[in-house]
Order: C-alpha cells, then structure tokens, then sequence
C-alpha cells in the first residue's frame, strides 16, 4: 500500500505543530533583520556620532533636607540653592591644563586638582571638586566652558541657618558624611560626599528630615557636556520637624547671653516643653552645611571655650545656693526643720576649730526658714543640713532628678553626682560633718547640669512631677501629613508632700519680690526664684584670674500662681547670681509675657547691689 506522504516535501512531511514553530523563528530572524538594516543603513550615521560623541551618565538629585521650625511655624532652618563643581576624569583629556585653568579660578595649587583627577578609580563616576562656589567662581566656569572638558556645575540644595549661631548647640549641623561613619553598619546606605545631621536635632531626627535622592541619565557629548536629560525619578523631600522653641523666646535668651559665657534653657513646667535652650560660646552651622576647611575645623574643634558643647545638658557645675530648696525640701520632709525653724547667723559657722563664712558680711542675725531662702543665708543652711543629715538630703536630690540625666536625647548628657558619704571610707577619707556643711549649700561633691535643675525647679512649680524634656512637638510631610506626634511625658511624682512645696514656692517668690532676685522682677507677673553663686575657688584667689570666678545662676518659674514657663540661667565666671544671671532671667519672662507686662503700670523699685550678692 502507498503511503499519503509520498509526494509531500520534507517540510510538508512534518507535523503541523511543528511547521508553526519554524514559521514564527522565520518571521522573528526577518524583524532582527530589517531592525539591523534599519540601524546600520538608515539610522548608521546618527548612531555612530552618538556611540563616538555622546554617552549616557546617571547623576543623583539630592532631596531637599525638611525645613526645622519653631512651635508657631516660623522657620529655624531652612535650604538654599547652591553650585558645586564636578569633574568626570575620563572626560578630561589634558588634566595638567584643566587644573591649571580652575586653580586660577578656585585659588588653589594645580597640582592638588590635577592629583585628584588622575589618582581617582571610578573615571566615569562624578568627582566632586569644589561645594558652593560663590558668584565671581560660576561666572569663571561658564566663560572658560570650552577649555573645561568634563567639568559641569551642578546646583543643589544647601542647608541654611537664618540666624547664624541662633540656638544651634540645639538644633545641630550637617555635613558631609566621614570615613569613620562610611565604615559602620548604621551608615551602610550612605554615599561618600553625602551630607546628614551630625549633632542636635539635625542628627536626632535626621532620618525624617533627610528625604529620599532622586537621579537622572543625562546624555553628554564628547567633552562631557550636558545634552538632555533622557530619564529622571524625582526626589523626594524630607519632612519638617516643628519645635517646642519659642522663636521669640528664644532671641530674647540669645541678645541676654551676648557676650556671656553660659546657658539659658526656658521650659513649660506642666509639659516638659523646651522653650528657649541657648548655650555660650556658641558657632555658626553654615560652616559646616559647606565643606568647612580643615584650618576652620581645627579652630573650632580645639576652642578651649567649648563652642560645640551644649552647656545645657552636656556642662556640669556646682549648684551653689539653688541646692538650699533641696535641703529646705528634705528638712521640711524629715521633720528636722519647720516653716519656724530659726537659726542665727552672726556672719559664720563653727564647727570644732573651722569656720564657715556667710556670703554677707556680718550675718543676716536670726532668720527662719522662708527668711534663709529669700536671702540666701549660708549659715542658716549649714545648720540645717547638719540637723537633716546628708542621706535624707541625697535621697530628696535623687527624687527630684538629680543625679541622673534628664533624658531630652539629644546626645550625651552628663548625670551630675551627689554626695555619698559610705563610698568616701573605700580607699577614701571617712566622711565628715565639714563635708555635710559644704554640700548643704551646693557646693563639694554636689555636681548638676542646668537642665537638671530646671527639671527640679519645674517639679516644685507643677505640684511635683518630674516631666521629660522634650524639643520635638511634631513631624509633618510634605503633604501635611503628621508621621509623628510627640506627647509629654511624666517620669515620676516627687514623694513630698503638697504643703511643703507650696511653702517652698512662696518662699521663692520672697527671693524675688524682697530678696536676692529682684532683678528680674517684671511688673504684672508674680516670678519664683532662687540666686546662686558657685564657687570656682578659694575666696579671694578669683581676684587674680578672670576665668576663677564664681558661677552665677538663677532658677525660677512663673506666674506663681499659675506656672507656665521656668527659667534657669547660668553665667559661667559670672560673679554673683542676683547682679547677673537674674537679668538674664528677666529678658526671657519679658519676651514670654509681653502682653500681660503692658498691662502693669509700676515698675519694680531694684535695692541695692549690696543686698544682690547670692
């Protein structure tokens, strides 16, 4: 029998499925085909000066860093456009001329340009030259465009600070990230040349205000020109984060401490919420939002004045006679002293053979406990903490918050110490009653920081508890979205009973309205307060060095009867705290309570110097 195949071709002799497949590979290699004849016969030219002339470099969009502002809104920092100079060496034919050309524009020697260029390893890749270069620098570049090849500007936004120095021990600076950071895991995300917050709120927070980069491919010609832009992803901008600060509040603190050496910090004792935090000598964070200079780095960095220090919470110090509202607290608390408590103070205290003088000349007589605070009577505390004993005085400081940090967050902060006389017998001299005396007016082993001790004033205004300070109110999008909402946050209730802070802050308002703190009396708004003079030395020595003085402070709140900011103030090697840190005070309270101030018509009658020294 015959096969019905016999006269098909091979090809009709296979399967169908078989004859598609082939089918399909024919029409497939025919596209490839005519694709080909069509680049490399139509289109060969353009194409050949594109693959000789023109290439393809993908370059990042930096993300604009989210503005920083204050609780009403008014900005604190902000951006601002810059130019920077790249180079991308493959492009760069004759280095030795291209370096010759910009070190006449940059003022800087050839021979560092032209080592830059060569030594790099990633030739394709931008290499950047020069940040933020001024005016008469852009005009150069442009005129001198033909003899730079492979050199581009790029503009980019820039971190600016309105007010240069204006509270930037708090809100920080960014700069370019460093080799230590490129190294650690936390940093494996980053590039090399890019900038983040390196202290403050800047660094606390800079994964919100950072944003996310954006690129482009750019298509360049032979001299490694800007073409066109072929694709772009947009950035996107970082977030803003809104403040606790006052704006007003706090340029009244920043004109008080001009020329002082020192810190301000104004806070809401019901909240927690920082108001105004200045710390002196202060910076200016726009140097380093540029590439700061190693000479300028090193000037700052080795500032034996601490510029970089936040004094707030990163300085510690004697208390000195703010530390006498402890000891009154822990009296009052143990029953070893009452409101009528009354000690003499003849201008000095004996104990066995050594004497403790008085701040006044000649004594303040006989004095109780609320006439002691007003004015501030050494003698009378060196009594009284003798009579209450140095653990109930250390364990009243510990509630209070002293002795630990207070907890902002915003990088290291110093603890303080206390007094803890059982330690002072290991490998130590045995503790004495000399020693209870010393520290009963602040002075000794006794070690605060000021924010500590605006917690603790803070807590005697509000009835009691001690609150986290906190500088971060909220952060918002772009978009008006809130990311985060920041609550205030009660640490603990003091163990002390109601009426004995009331008598301790009536006591205070006495320092101010007939005492030692009268200075920063304003009419109209009832003010609590405590001066304090911290020894830096021996009396006397101060006299032949400027930088031995005594510390100068003044703690306080206000309204009285209505607490809704406290203030404490710290005048390093100031002298006394009621001549020179109270003022301080006063400009702040004044700024606070503007409106309610126009509404009083007396002014406070100041006594004299001579009743200010504490």
């Amino acid at each position: 029998m015959r096969s019905p195949y016999r006269h098909l071709s091979p090809v009709q002799a296979l399967p169908v499925r078989i004859r598609k497949a082939i089918l399909w590979v024919g029409i497939g290699c025919l596209v490839l085909l005519l694709r080909l004849w069509y680049l490399q016969i139509l289109e060969g030219d353009r194409y050949f000066t594109l693959s000789t002339n023109n290439r393809l470099r993908v370059r990042v969009v930096e993300a604009p860093r989210g503005f920083i502002l204050d609780r009403h809104g008014e900005v604190m920092v902000e951006n601002r456009p810059t130019f920077d100079l790249y180079a991308t060496p493959e492009d760069v034919k004759n280095p030795t001329e291209v370096a010759a050309t910009l070190a006449g524009i940059l003022k800087v020697p050839p021979a560092e340009i032209e080592t830059r260029l060569m030594e790099t390893r990633a030739r394709s890749q931008p290499l950047l030259l020069r940040k933020d270069l001024n005016e008469a620098m852009m005009v150069s570049v442009e005129e001198r465009r033909l003899d730079l090849p492979g050199i581009n500007l790029r503009i980019r936004p820039i971190r600016a600070y309105p007010i240069a120095g204006m509270a930037a021990n708090l809100l920080g600076y960014t700069s370019e990230i460093n080799q230590a950071q490129l190294q650690r895991e936390e940093y494996r995300d980053f590039r090399p040349g890019e900038s983040l917050g390196q202290s403050g709120v800047e660094r606390r927070f800079d994964a919100f205000i950072r944003g996310v980069d954006g690129g482009e491919q750019v298509e360049v010609d032979a001299r490694g020109r800007a073409l066109r832009v072929v694709s772009r992803t947009d950035s996107r901008s970082g977030s803003n984060v809104f403040l606790t600060i006052d704006r007003k509040i706090q340029e009244a603190a920043e004109a008080a401490m001009a020329g002082k050496k020192g810190t301000v910090v104004a806070m809401n004792p019901t909240t927690g919420e920082i108001l105004a935090m200045v710390s002196r000598p202060s910076y200016d964070p726009n140097l380093f939002a540029q590439r700061i200079s190693g000479e300028e780095w090193q000037r700052i960095a080795t500032d034996t004045s601490h510029p970089l220090q936040n004094r707030a919470f990163q300085a510690q110090y004697p208390p000195g006679s703010i530390f006498k509202l402890i000891v009154a607290i822990a009296g009052l608390e143990s029953g070893a002293l009452t409101p009528e408590t009354k000690f003499a103070d003849p201008g000095y205290f004996m104990l066995g053979n050594h004497r403790f003088d008085d701040w006044k000349k000649g004594g303040h007589g006989i004095l109780d406990l609320r006439g002691a605070i007003v004015n501030s009577c050494n003698v009378y505390f060196y009594q009284a903490g003798l009579r209450t004993g140095i653990d109930e005085i250390v364990r009243v400081s510990r509630d209070f918050g002293l002795g630990e940090p207070p907890g902002l967050g915003l990088g290291d902060e110093v603890k303080g110490s206390l007094p803890n006389p059982h330690a002072k017998g290991r490998g130590q001299p045995p503790w004495t009653l000399g020693n209870t005396v010393v520290s009963s007016i602040g002075q000794g082993m006794v070690v605060t920081s000021p924010l500590q001790l605006l917690a603790m004033v803070s807590a005697i205004a509000n009835g009691g508890t001690i609150y986290r300070p906190m500088v971060v109110k909220r952060i918002v999008s772009l978009s008006g979205e809130v990311l985060e909402e920041y609550e205030p946050e009660a640490i603990r209730q003091v163990n002390v009973k109601p009426s004995t802070l009331a008598f301790v802050r009536q006591a205070m308002l006495g320092v101010v309205e007939e005492g030692t703190g009268a200075r920063s009396k304003i009419p109209g708004v009832p003010i609590g307060g405590k001066t304090g003079t911290a020894q830096v030395v021996k009396k006397g020595e101060e006299k032949r060095h400027a930088e031995l003085k005594d510390h100068a402070w003044f703690a306080s709140f206000a309204p009285v009867d209505n607490p809704q900011i406290a203030v404490v103030v710290l005048v390093e090697n100031g002298g006394f705290g009621g001549l020179v840190a109270a003022p301080v005070a006063k400009a702040v309270y004044e700024a606070a309570f503007r409106e309610r101030r126009a509404l009083a018509r007396t002014a406070p009658v100041e006594p004299p110097e001579s009743e200010l020294e504490d």
